[in-house]
């Protein structure tokens, strides 16, 4: 008995140890794993990425920094990493901290694009977006950041300026707005304008996403309806080793094709022709000496060096990534050469992100570029280019006639306007030197997980200087007496002139904004940000002028050496003007929720009230609403195809507002001295003294309001047997209340512009995008952009009857060429519709009646049938807009060997 119980004793001893012993193993072989998740393309961390224990049901999600904490069963356990537009990743357990690079996923449409305050799947964005990859941007080498949209982005026109580095018209889905199509631009999260992309290098950006519909564009407010440019530049890589990379390029620009014009015989004979069918001689008795005589194209155009240097260093620390870089550009123009025509621009970035607690985060991004330039005239009927298009072939390129005076020829029929361009180019001098800072000072603050905090203040600080000379010039010796400057100026006497100007503009972002980001039964996913803006912009800048620069020269051209004094004869020697400071500020709160049932049902709605002190005490504020809902069909579990991989239906509806004139106020200007200031008109003589007065300088509209814009867009995306993908969107935009800047009535007491609220605008269009490609070690890819908009102005004022003219141009006269009218497009061509030329005197008397009309002249047509050519007559003569606008994208990949072929039509 006793002997049993001893056995029984150590049987249960030992199942106690057995027992201890599992539980011991047990727990020594459970262990927590951190880690980072990381995009192998630029080191960026992935917010939400999937980490599995493979084989199990236990796995975990990556907080906003990409970072995660899962408890594993075995050191032997083999985690599984995925995130959509990724290649999914295995990876053992090697050490208790990973660091894991998923590869980006080439077949699929699924990548993170970034939105209002946060970013989004592509998938369950039910919105309009399109995306440029730096990729995409290396092989453009863009001189702008709008160059690498063109072609690139469906829904995106962009008009190439004339001078290097000059701002491009860019617009995203038409011109809705009179007073301005440009839209917003948004540079790491701080709203910009699109000028200020001149001061971004190329090589420095990660990504540029373009919104394009009220669902993605109204929580930026102001503006937002005319799109909404996204530029995010590279950062920092977390527990990396320094990583250098230096680029360079080099390359020549030219013309291809040039303008057809008549060589001199031929032009002899014209003129011939209209000198005898108006009784006078022969002007070149003999045409057969006249030859081929100078096209004056080939002697402006020259072949033009572009190039471009950049270094850069990116790395980090535990709690420490940096990126660094430093570029040069260098750019002449192909009319007058680096000497007359250039754009340089030097480049200093520096992004840092700073871990300063697990859950409290500094970034810092800090942007210099110094830019100078040189320009040319340009723009005009007698610019260089315009000069060249009509001056006298006959006329020999250098000045050829004995003891006479001017390097270059000149002609004896063209007396006025038109001159030798190479004249007006070696008489042209002008240049600026501006420095610009920009960036922001970021804090985020994770409160608890998936709740984020962040606190911004972004700024722009901008400041240049410019000079330019207008000296004396000998443009023929019947020219002498009209002392006509090189850009079609007439001085009052045998004076030169020199300008001095300055700019200064400082504007500020402070944005206070949290994001909170859930699941509800893990089928429900939210994606939430509410926060507050406030935006301040001033700008001043002062324009003075002097005549009689000694030696006629550009070396001695400055205010300071100048001598010009104003005089009863030369009133306007000397001329200072200061532009007055202009301050606009913002108030907006905004508010976005993103929802998602297991990526199948898509919705998003967002709320913005926007403050400007633009307008009066009665419309300062006013609310924008926009809403989308998508519906991911490739998702559904019925959905069952060989071919197609992905589907999505999508549409949107908001608006948004526009606040782009002056800001609304009642400014008194009181005369100055008769000399030294521009004031002087304020006031009065009365016998031979000027007595100072004083003048409304401004109107103030109390009733403007915002210019409100209604958009509404349907889309559907879709992706073919991996490789092929297709989207399109049709779209509608209306504006009311249209933001013009006209002349006030005579009994307002001045001549300055006043703003108000006129009429509308209806804008249609459809994009589209269809892009192929394939993986391997040959890689091929293509892509077609095809975009189309057609606007129409469908209210002026109230009646209809308002007409507002536009753009003019000047051959002899002013001509009014753009009007804003009821029933046509936006700033249509105005004009006389023409019907050949007159051929005899018997044609003249038997056409409606065309005052001066001889032989040779164009004959115009009489509109109205009323027997006679007036200003009655004029009518549309063309739209401004194109059909449609085309891109198309070639490339392959082979061995390191790539080829790229971009071409852009309208």
């Amino acid at each position: 008995m006793k002997r049993k119980l001893i056995l029984k004793k150590a049987r249960v001893i030992i199942s106690i140890f057995l027992l201890f012993s599992v539980i011991v193993a047990s727990a020594q072989s459970q262990k927590t794993v951190t880690g980072t998740v990381l995009s192998s393309e630029d080191n960026s961390p992935l917010p939400g990425a999937s980490v599995i224990e493979k084989g199990t049901a236990n796995g975990t999600a990556t907080d906003f920094d990409g970072k995660f904490s899962l408890n594993v069963s075995s050191d032997t356990s083999v985690l599984v990493f995925s995130f959509v537009g990724y290649l999914t990743q295995e990876a053992p357990i090697l050490g208790s901290n990973l660091t894991i690079h998923l590869e980006t996923d080439a077949n699929t449409l699924e990548e993170v694009v970034v939105t209002g305050y946060g970013t989004q799947k592509i998938t369950k964005v039910s919105g309009a977006i399109s995306t440029v990859k730096a990729a995409e941007i290396e092989k453009l080498k863009p001189i702008r950041v709008e160059e690498a949209l063109q072609g690139q982005a469906s829904g995106v026109s962009v008009i190439q300026g004339g001078s290097p580095g000059s701002t491009p018209s860019v617009l995203i889905r038409g011109i809705p707005s009179f007073s301005g199509a440009d839209p917003v631009v948004i540079i790491n999260g701080v709203p910009q304008t699109l000028e200020d992309l001149n001061a971004i290098n190329a090589a420095d950006i990660k990504s540029i996403d373009v919104l394009k519909d009220a669902a993605t564009t109204s929580i930026y407010g102001v503006k937002g309806g005319n799109g909404v440019i996204v530029v995010t530049t590279l950062e920092g890589r977390k527990n990396q080793k320094t990583e250098f990379n230096f680029n360079s390029y080099a390359g020549f620009q030219t013309v291809l094709k040039q303008i057809g014009v008549l060589n001199a015989t031929e032009y002899g004979a014209i003129v011939n022709e209209g000198s005898v069918m108006s009784g006078g001689p022969l002007v070149f008795p003999d045409l057969s000496v006249l030859g081929y005589g100078t096209n004056w194209q080939d002697e402006i155009f020259q072949t033009a060096p572009i190039s471009s240097h950049n270094i850069s260093a990116r790395g980090g620390s535990e709690n420490l990534s940096y990126f660094l870089s430093a570029g040069y550009l260098g750019q002449d123009g192909i009319v007058g050469g680096g000497d007359k025509s250039n754009f340089n621009r030097v480049n200093v970035t520096a992004n840092l992100d700073f871990d300063l607690t697990s859950k409290f985060k500094l970034v810092l991004n800090t942007n210099y570029a110094n830019i100078k330039n040189k320009r040319v005239q340009e723009n005009s009927f007698n610019s260089i280019i315009g000069s060249a298009l009509n001056f006298d072939p006959t006329v020999s390129i250098y000045n050829e006639v004995p003891n006479s005076i001017g390097t270059y020829g000149y002609s004896d029929l063209i007396l006025g306007e038109i001159f030798n361009p190479l004249t007006k180019l070696e008489d042209t001098f002008n240049e600026s030197n501006g420095d610009k800072f920009f960036g922001k000072i970021e804090l985020q603050y994770e409160i608890i997980k998936n709740l984020r905090a962040t606190s911004r203040f972004g700024y722009v600080k901008w400041d240049q200087k410019g000079k330019s000379f207008s000296p004396l010039v000998f443009y023929g010796p019947l020219n002498v007496s009209s002392d006509m400057l090189p850009d079609g100026t007439v001085l009052d006497g045998h004076h030169n002139r020199v300008t001095e100007d300055s700019f200064s503009a400082f504007s500020f972002t402070f944005e206070n904004f949290i994001n909170y980001n859930f699941q509800i039964n893990d089928n429900h996913n939210f994606e939430t940000v509410l926060g507050m803006s406030l935006a301040k912009s001033t700008s001043d800048g002062t324009v003075v002028s002097r005549d009689d620069v000694p030696f006629n020269s550009w070396e001695f051209a400055d205010i300071s050496s100048a001598t010009g004094e104003n005089t009863a004869d030369n009133t306007s020697a000397y001329t200072g003007r200061t532009y007055q400071n202009l301050t606009r500020k913002n108030l907006s709160y905004f508010g976005r929720v993103n929802y998602d049932f297991k990526e199948k049902y898509l919705a998003s709605f967002s709320a913005r009230r926007d403050g400007s002190t633009t307008f009066g005490n009665e419309n300062k504020f006013a609310n924008f609403y926009a809403g989308s809902l998508g519906w991911v069909v490739s998702n559904e579990d019925f959905f069952n195809s060989n071919f197609i991989n992905f589907l999505k239906f999508r549409g949107s509806y908001g608006t948004s507002g526009n606040d782009n004139v002056s800001p609304q106020f009642v400014s008194i200007v009181t005369g100055g001295p008769s000399y030294g200031s521009t004031r002087n008109s304020n006031g009065y003589t009365f016998e031979g003294v000027f007595t100072p007065g004083s003048t409304v300088n401004s109107f103030s509209n109390e009733t403007l309001k915002w210019e409100e814009l209604t958009q509404l867009s349907v889309g559907v995306d879709f992706t073919i047997w991996n490789n092929l993908s297709f989207s399109a969107d049709y779209y509608e935009k209306n504006v009311e209340g249209l933001l013009f800047t006209d002349s006030p009535p005579l009994i307002a007491g001045t001549s300055l512009p006043v703003s108000a609220n006129i009429g509308s605008t209806e804008t249609t269009g459809f994009d589209f995008k269809l892009a192929y490609n394939t993986t391997g070690e040959f890689k091929f890819n293509t892509s077609l952009i095809f975009s189309t908009f057609s606007s129409l102005v469908t209210e002026t004022n109230f009646d209809g009857t308002a007409i507002v003219n536009g753009g003019s141009f000047f051959n002899g006269q002013s001509q009014t060429s753009t009007r804003f009218e009821k029933g046509f497009s936006p700033g249509y061509f105005y004009g006389y519709k023409t019907d050949g030329l007159f051929q005899t005197t018997e044609e003249i008397a038997s056409s409606p009646i065309q005052n001066g009309a001889v032989p040779g002249d164009i004959r115009f047509v009489d509109v109205n049938g009323d027997g006679q050519i007036t200003a009655l007559d004029k009518t549309e003569i063309g739209n401004p807009f194109p059909d449609f606008t085309l891109g198309w994208n070639l490339g392959f990949e082979y061995k390191g060997l790539d080829f790229s072929v971009f071409t852009y039509a309208s």
